[in-house]
């Protein structure tokens, strides 16, 4: 029986801002490493700046986000059924936040980067699982990028792919509006509470 749903951030909730092949070219990424892992290998100063930087674009990013559609009804709609929702992403604690208070969002749970290694491992969702007292198989995972689904298969948890491109060829559960989500939910879901 599905008991909570946890959402990624950027491009889930929010419409997709960061463009990220700048942000690789800035932060003098290698094609297919980890933005994070890079960061985490530079040494002293290197490292401090790049942090910086990506604080500083992930900040303003949040600054200008814009929901998508339906993601307030979403989440109002999930917690008054009573299931548990929580946020968990790969930006950093205050752009987090940020958003959460600018987009007036209520989650039962928020992990940020800050709170363990961040996606595609599955740290961050074992460890929204442990502090929602669930088993993978009563939670669910929505996301938009290749590391959420990544890290959703490695924490053994369902996962849902918003899909900004119509065109694209589905790949397990895929939904291009959130409203769709509730969609495949509903069956998921318990009677409501009497």
């Amino acid at each position: 029986m599905l008991r909570a749903v946890l959402f990624d951030m950027d491009g889930t909730l929010t419409q997709p801002l960061i463009d990220w092949p700048d942000v690789r070219r800035r932060l003098e990424v290698a094609e297919g490493a980890s933005i994070m892992d890079h960061i985490e290998a530079q040494d002293g100063h290197r490292r401090d700046r790049a942090e910086s930087l990506l604080k500083q674009i992930e900040f303003e990013a949040a600054t200008a986000a814009l929901p998508n559609d339906g993601v307030v009804e979403l989440i109002d709609r999930l917690r008054q059924r009573g299931l548990k929702t929580g946020l968990v992403t790969n930006n950093h604690q205050r752009a987090m936040e940020h958003i959460v208070e600018k987009l007036g969002l209520r989650f039962d749970l928020l992990l940020s980067r800050e709170d363990g290694i961040a996606k595609p491992a599955p740290d961050l969702l074992i460890l929204a699982l442990e502090r929602l007292g669930l088993k993978s198989s009563e939670a669910l995972f929505v996301g938009d990028g290749r590391y959420d689904r990544a890290a959703a298969a490695a924490a053994d948890l369902s996962y849902i792919h918003l899909d900004h491109d119509p065109a694209a060829a589905p790949n397990g559960p895929t939904v291009h509006k959130l409203a769709q989500v509730w969609q495949l939910l509903e069956p998921l879901m318990s009677a409501p509470p009497e």
